[in-house]
C-alpha cells in the first residue's frame, strides 16, 4: 500500500508533530524567565508548569545520573517509531480506526524524539491534580500516544481489519 493512497493520515500525523512543536514553543517561551512558576488553568485540577523529562514514561529515570540512560530511552524510542510506522505503512487503507491510531502515535512519538534528539529532554507541562493526588506532568505528544495505544488496543480486541 503506497503512503499517496493514506494523505490524509500524513495529514493527522502531521498536526499533531506541529501542535505539539508549537505548545512546547510557547511554553519555553513563557517559562523561560522563571522555570519554577505554575500557572493554574483550572483552580485544584490543572495547571501549567515547566517540566524537562530526560527519562521516559512519567519521568522513569529522569534524573538517573547515567548519562547513556537518556540516549538509550531516545534510541528504543526511534526503534520503535520505525516499528508503528512499518505497520502504519503495511496496513490496508480501509483499517480507518487502526491507520488513526497509528496516526496518533506516530505524531506523538516524533513530537517527543524531536525533543530529544534537539534538547536532550522532552518538555512537559500539563499538571492535572486533584488536592494532594497528582498525575505525572505530560505534554501534547504524550496524550496522542496514549489515546492513540487505546484505540489500537480496542481496535485488535475488536478483530475486524487488524493484519499485524
Amino acid at each position: 500500500m503506497t503512503l499517496q493512497n493514506k494523505k490524509k493520515y500524513v495529514l493527522i500525523f502531521s498536526l499533531i508533530i506541529i501542535m505539539d512543536q508549537i505548545s512546547k514553543f510557547l511554553i519555553l517561551t513563557e517559562f523561560k524567565r522563571d522555570p519554577f512558576k505554575s500557572i493554574t488553568v483550572i483552580k485544584d485540577f490543572f495547571s501549567l508548569r515547566y517540566v524537562e523529562n530526560s527519562g521516559a514514561v512519567w519521568g522513569i529515570f529522569s534524573h538517573h545520573p547515567n548519562k547513556w540512560i537518556p540516549i538509550g530511552i531516545t534510541a528504543f524510542s526511534i526503534i520503535a517509531l520505525i516499528v508503528v510506522i512499518y505497520f502504519f505503512l503495511k496496513i490496508e487503507c480501509k483499517c480507518v480506526v487502526e491507520l488513526t491510531s497509528l496516526s496518533f502515535i506516530i505524531g506523538g512519538a516524533v513530537g517527543n524524539i524531536t525533543d530529544r534528539i534537539y534538547q536532550g529532554y522532552v518538555v512537559d507541562f500539563i499538571h492535572l491534580y486533584i488536592k494532594q493526588y497528582q498525575w505525572p506532568t505530560f505534554n501534547i505528544a504524550d496524550s496522542f500516544i496514549s489515546i492513540g495505544v487505546m484505540i489500537l488496543v480496542v481496535a485488535i480486541w475488536r478483530g475486524k481489519c487488524t493484519q499485524f
